[in-house]
């Protein structure tokens, strides 16, 4: 879930946002605040995924709020005023909804905003599985069932003994993801593999365990991986 809060002094304009992320099934509201200064408490705590947030307020604008805090939680402005569109992107705002709008113009923004959790999502730390999407499906996958991460642009294969899923991400994500574990190894621009599949490495060519067959490895990477796996003589 999405968890959210609202920040409008208007009643109608929060009255209808509330009609409308009602709506939503993977958002959750956690309460709806007439000003800046009301809703600064649960923001701080860290419970919130997602402000709602009008601009023109009394006391604090949204765009006052935002840059008050040093840890910012999602933040879409939804506002009767055009005129801080680009000041509120350059905030990083993950998007600018002007009033009226409709349930379609709110499900693209949340839709962003799924992406982005997705993306954080995937990015955590001290963890020993990745979080990828099948068609409709969230896939725990432990690193030890990955044998290869191969690129194509912006897609990753990732190669296991089940099935090779194809993600929208790219390979640095990737590697970003796997920093604290030790058994993946870039042996290409375009490849990452699980030393713990390595059988055998000759020269210029691992030979992966099991089906995967034969990946040669970069110039550019191998003395590092001779020297990770403490192998002498990289000529």
């Amino acid at each position: 879930m999405i968890r959210c809060i609202i920040v409008d002094d208007e009643e109608l304009a929060q009255e209808i946002l509330v009609e409308q992320i009602d709506k939503i099934p993977d958002l959750e509201l956690l309460g709806v605040y007439d000003s800046a200064l009301d809703a600064m408490p649960i923001v701080r705590s860290g419970d919130v995924d997602l402000v709602f947030s009008d601009i023109q307020m009394p006391e604090i604008s949204g765009v006052s709020f935002l840059k008050s805090l040093k840890k910012s939680p999602l933040f879409i402005f939804v506002t009767g005023d055009p005129n801080h569109a680009i000041e509120s992107f350059e905030l990083d705002v993950v998007d600018y909804i002007l009033k009226p709008f409709g349930l379609d113009r709110l499900l693209k923004s949340v839709n962003k905003v799924r992406a982005l959790l997705d993306s954080q999502n995937f990015n955590t730390p001290n963890r020993d599985f990745l979080i990828i999407k099948d068609r409709n499906s969230n896939i725990i996958m432990p690193y030890n069932e990955i044998y290869f991460i191969k690129s194509d642009g912006d897609y990753v294969t990732i190669a296991t003994e089940e099935k090779n899923y194809v993600v929208c991400k790219r390979l640095a994500e990737i590697v970003d993801a796997l920093n604290s574990a030790k058994q993946f190894f870039r042996v290409q621009k375009s490849y990452v593999i699980n030393l713990d599949f390595a059988k055998t490495i000759n020269g210029n060519i691992i030979k992966m365990r099991g089906n995967i067959g034969e990946i040669p490895i970069g110039g550019q990477y191998k003395a590092e991986l001779y020297k990770r796996l403490g192998i002498t003589g990289t000529d």
